[in-house]
């Protein structure tokens, strides 16, 4: 039998296969970082929004300065806060970046809700 050749096609049917695995592990650290920063940036708008003299451009201010600090993390991305007299929330939803050309990226979201602070007055007394 004639073996000669044969290591070329093993690497020709290996390597492939062993890039694509490569590829998913890199695809799968920044879709879980995307995650990781779309909760970040939800977090600290709720609370930048939830706070006592806080406002909805406070909470945005603060999306805006998370997700600069969170680098490329995300393909594009949209961020909403609402703030009503009980509760704050913000939302965060974007596609994590692809390093696999023609695929989208994969949809991420994130939302955090909290309370509005409101401070009242002491009842002193019985």
């Amino acid at each position: 039998m004639n073996d000669r050749g044969a290591a070329s096609l093993q690497t020709v049917l290996t390597y492939p296969i062993v890039l694509m695995l490569i590829f998913a592990m890199v695809q799968g650290v920044l879709y879980f970082h995307a995650q990781n920063t779309a909760q970040s940036v939800a977090n600290g708008a709720v609370q930048a929004a939830r706070v006592e003299g806080g406002s909805i451009d406070s909470g945005y201010a603060e999306a805006a300065a998370r997700l600069a600090r969170g680098g490329d993390a995300f393909a594009t991305v949209r961020v909403s806060v609402t703030r009503g007299e009980e509760m704050a929330t913000a939302t965060v939803i974007g596609l994590a970046p692809s390093i696999v050309p023609g695929f989208r990226g994969l949809r991420v979201e994130q939302s955090a809700t909290g309370p509005v602070e409101r401070f009242t007055q002491a009842v002193v007394g019985p």
